[in-house]
């Protein structure tokens, strides 16, 4: 079952599209287990009806990201991180989050981690997390992948692809930026980049202001 809010962040999403990957690489097939496409543009004309603009609707928006009308309340979901156990949005309480999903065969995905490196790194002691989600595929692909691209900023697993099935039917990467309350503000489905000193001023922003 999807949930308003869920069919609000998927369809918002399907209206702005960079570079992604839709497909596996090498046969395999970890998106086959999402759920079905964004809702057709039938279903668009509700969430755009706005109230006034956000303060910072119009520095995401020159930026590339789709700015929700108003902060949408993600559904509760549970991944596991890399070093074990269990973790959902939660455990980022009080924290302006990027939420990220993303897998090892996804060239785009790959592209764009560097700059998120930098931007965790760049906003270290600020009420701030990324949460990086990689997308149905093993503990074991991911760790083989951080052996030659050794990230620290934290990795979490859905090997289902259950948890992420919902927020990813047009593609990955797709990344939401979530307030300190935990709501969706924003997303992007495609490689960008984060570390330029715009994104780094806004995520700056965002940490003092939200």
């Amino acid at each position: 079952m999807i949930s308003m809010p869920r069919t609000v962040i998927a369809a918002s999403l399907a209206l702005l599209s960079l570079a992604s990957c839709s497909g596996p690489k090498d046969g395999e097939a970890p998106v086959s287990t999402m759920a079905s496409a964004a809702p057709s543009s039938a279903e668009t004309p509700s969430i755009l009806a706005a109230d006034a603009a956000p303060w910072y609707a119009e520095p995401m928006e020159a930026l590339g990201f789709f700015v929700f009308p108003r902060p949408e309340p993600m559904p509760p979901f549970e991944v596991a991180p890399l070093a074990g156990g269990r973790a959902g949005l939660g455990d980022a309480a009080g924290k302006v989050v990027l939420l990220n999903f993303w897998a090892t065969w996804c060239p785009p995905c790959r592209s764009e981690m560097p700059s998120i490196q930098r931007l965790h790194d760049a906003m270290a002691g600020r009420p701030f997390a990324v949460m990086a989600v990689s997308v149905a595929e093993s503990a074991a692909t991911v760790r083989a992948f951080l052996k030659t691209d050794p990230y620290t900023f934290p990795i979490y697993l859905d090997e289902g692809g259950r948890a992420s099935g919902p927020f990813v039917g047009r593609g990955i990467p797709t990344t939401f930026v979530l307030d300190k309350q935990g709501r969706a503000i924003a997303g992007v489905i495609g490689s960008r980049s984060y570390d330029d000193p715009e994104v780094l001023a806004l995520f700056k922003a965002l940490a003092e202001r939200l």
